[in-house]
Order: structure tokens, then sequence, then C-alpha cells
């Protein structure tokens, strides 16, 4: 199977009410909710992020605003069939003065398909520090728009530079933010911030940088993290490095600032990569940069 690919230039265009709209999920008893998966990406199942962002909505419904979302770990089980019906149930593990934590299960079709743990906490101080943003990355209005029809603004950047010893520093950056104005709701830009974690492209694949469907690709696990407020809908700065690729598996982790340099957020995820032949030329992405 193909990882669906996010950046897909042959996808329709989807305006934003209707991408927001998918990404929330419906009430359908006490702490249980279901979800119709879109299939925007032209593949045989649904985009892992989208996945993600409805398993981190539901458990979202089940916590007061005092509480912010700082941690998402979520295991694929099984791929989901665009156009099918996901119930999403959420226990709740723990509801202590400072954290929350939601367990939620993604099943469709009768079986187990996503199992996500999710953790909140109350805001307080503490000590700062943070991995400083690369100061030689152009910023986004320097760059041109990529061709992008899922209702972001993308300015790609590409891979880094090879080194001499063939690897990279970064095998996928790049700007985006949502196509239009939100409110402050951080519930929401933490739904769609999690979406956006999983638009890796093909950073986990350093050989193979510029194609898909010459790999069964397939996301296994994903963790991401909130260290800071962070909008959508403003200019994000991704930078995603592929770690290691051996034993048919990926591990690529990434990296999420806001404008002005502060790192608000940040993920890891492991892959199934499976070579299968000539890379499909429908499913081909294009790297200005590479």
């Amino acid at each position: 199977m193909v990882e669906p690919d996010p950046l897909n230039h042959d996808a329709p265009t989807i305006p934003l009410g209707e991408f927001l709209a998918r990404l929330e999920v419906e009430a359908a008893g006490e702490d249980r909710f279901t979800v119709v998966c879109p299939g925007w990406w032209g593949t045989e199942r649904v985009f892992g992020g989208m996945l993600l962002a409805h398993a981190l909505s539901a458990a979202l419904r089940t916590v007061g605003d005092e509480l912010s979302a700082h941690s998402v770990h979520l295991a694929f089980l099984r791929p989901v069939l665009p156009g099918a019906t996901c119930e999403l149930s959420v226990r709740r593990t723990r509801d202590g003065r400072s954290f929350a934590t939601r367990q939620v299960t993604t099943t469709t079709g009768g079986k187990e398909a996503v199992l996500a743990t999710v953790s909140f906490h109350r805001p307080e101080p503490g000590d700062e520090y943070q991995l400083a943003r690369s100061p030689s990355v152009p910023g986004p209005i320097d760059l041109a728009r990529a061709d992008e029809r899922l209702a972001f603004d993308i300015r790609d950047l590409g891979a880094s530079e090879r080194r001499a010893d063939g690897s990279y520093e970064s095998t996928h950056r790049m700007w985006i933010r949502v196509d239009g104005e939100l409110g402050a709701a951080v519930a929401l830009h933490q739904v769609l911030l999690s979406y956006i974690s999983d638009m890796t492209s093909a950073s986990f694949r350093p050989h193979s940088l510029w194609s898909w469907g010459a790999h069964s690709d397939a996301s296994l696990d994903h963790a991401l993290w909130f260290h800071r407020p962070l909008r959508a809908d403003r200019w994000i700065y991704v930078d995603f490095s592929a770690l290691v690729n051996a034993g048919g598996r990926a591990t690529v982790r990434g990296v999420f600032y806001d404008e002005g340099g502060q790192l608000c957020a940040s993920m890891a995820q492991e892959l199934l990569i499976r070579p299968l032949g000539q890379p499909d030329e429908h499913h081909r992405v294009s790297h200005p940069a590479l």
C-alpha cells in the first residue's frame, strides 16, 4: 500500500470550511464519537494525519478549556478506507490537578484501526530553552507558493544540501499556514497542527525523496508534543529529518517553529518502507530544492 501523499497536486480543491468540518467528530453517546473519513488523497486508505486529528478531536471533547494537550502518542493498527465510518471511544484514564490522560480507540468495520494516548496539562511557568532555528532559512514571502489544494498555503524549501557522507541535515522543509483566518481557540489549532505533523512528504526516504509509488509506505506510529501555543493560521516553519532507514522501517523527526523563531512543537514517527518497483509517475512529488 502506498502512503497517501497530502501534497498530491491532482487532489481536488477543498474549501477551508469543508476541511475544518471533516476534522471534527460527532458525539454518539457518553465519550463516544463518530466520523466519516474523506477520500481526498486518491489512494486506497485515509491519510494518517486525518486519523490523528480525529483522535485528538475526540479526546479534547472530554476535558475542560483550562487544560491543553501536551502530547499525543498514536499507533496505526489497520488502514482506514476512504468513505468509511469510524467510531471513536474515549477512556478517561486520569484526571489530576495538573494533568489528565485519555485513551482513544478508533474502530472501523468492527476492527480496531488506531490506538491513541493523549495527555493534557494545565499550563504553568518554568525554565525556557530551545533548539534554535537555522538563521539561513528564507522567510515564506521570499518563496513561491506551492500548488496546494487542501486549504493550506505552502512554501516548499525541499531538502537541505546533501552532506559528503550522503546524509542530510533536513530531508523536507516548508512554511505552511491554513489558507484563511481562524479564531484563537487553542483546541482547533492543536487539531490542525496534528494534521500538519504528518505532512512529512517523502522525508523518511532519503534515497527517494523525489517520488511516490516505488515503496509500500505505511505509518506505524506517531508521537507529537506541544511545547508552546501555535496558531495554524500564522506561518509555521516545519523541518523534518530522517534519522535512520533499517529493517524495512524508517524513523523521522520534525520540529515546528512560529514565524518569530519560537519552537512550539515537535514530532517523531516510524514507518514501514518496502521497495515495490518503479515509481508511479502519477504520485511523483516536486521538490524544487533537490
